[in-house]
């Protein structure tokens, strides 16, 4: 991530579409398990927003992809979020970008894993994938039935 010096803003991380009341898990490193999650978790999503100059919001998927669509037409956030499933469970961890390092870790409740099923197949649906695609592509939602 590049920097701007006295320029650069702090950013508040934005999620309307969920209630975001999941389980914050303490007794653990964050950054350990993070790195837990990427070596033998499943990648559910990236993402991280960003503002542009006009105060207007985006958001981008995929870490590497955010820093390289945001080049200048945003402010991208200093942290972004990766969804992981692994173990049965699905994880919500703030990623700090600049050294790609964990810093929290949420576990998501029975609702809120139902939530982000229900987005995920209908944002699948709207770019044109079937449910057979889309379970390919996701296939730990087959453990929430």
């Amino acid at each position: 991530m590049h920097s701007h010096g006295t320029n650069q803003l702090k950013l508040e991380v934005h999620f309307p579409e969920t209630n975001r009341d999941m389980k914050h898990l303490t007794d653990i490193n964050p950054n350990k398990f993070y790195t837990q999650l990427v070596l033998h978790g499943h990648l559910i999503e990236e993402v991280v927003e960003g503002v542009d100059d006009d105060g207007e919001w985006f958001k981008y998927y995929g870490f590497e992809d955010a820093e390289f669509e945001a080049d200048g037409e945003s402010t991208l956030n200093s942290e972004g979020n990766a969804l992981y499933f692994f173990e049965g469970k699905v994880y919500d961890v703030v990623v700090y970008l600049e050294n790609n390092e964990g810093t929290g870790i949420n576990e998501l409740d029975a609702s809120e894993i139902k939530e982000l099923i229900e987005r995920l197949r209908e944002e699948s649906e709207d770019l044109g994938y079937s449910e057979s695609e889309f379970l390919e592509s996701q296939p730990w939602v087959s453990q929430f039935p």
